[in-house]
């Protein structure tokens, strides 16, 4: 009996020592969809919200024109979202956000549309 209590503290010790990596959040993702900019069809948006205060939005279509992605700085005031992009151009974005959603509160209009975007937390 003691051979086998033995095998299984070493088989529990192997088991441990196998264990994956802790899993760390170091970002969060939202993401959805937009009405197509021009013929095409839809386009999809992605936020993405770095631990630190460090933001990526990508724009993509299916057609070779009306992709975009900027880098730059994010913050929170209140219940918004600011995000004040590195190339100016398409300066800055403010999203409200309520629970796992963020509703376009201030966009550029020529890269996002007329219509408010809403984006759903993916991560």
């Amino acid at each position: 009996m003691r051979f086998v209590g033995t095998l299984a503290l070493a088989a529990l010790l192997a088991a441990c020592s196998n264990a994956p990596p802790a899993v760390v959040r170091d970002y969060t993702a939202y993401a959805g969809t937009l009405p197509a900019a021009d013929v095409g069809g839809e386009r999809t948006a992605r936020v993405t919200l770095r631990d630190g205060g460090t933001a990526a939005v990508q724009l993509s279509s299916p057609g070779p024109s009306g992709d975009f992605f900027g880098e730059g700085k994010w913050r929170q005031a209140d219940s918004d979202i600011v995000i004040e992009l590195a190339d100016g151009s398409s300066g800055r974005l403010v999203f409200k956000r309520s629970g796992d959603l963020l509703i376009g509160k201030e966009w550029g209009r020529g890269l996002w549309g007329d219509k408010e975007p809403v984006l759903y937390r993916v991560r």
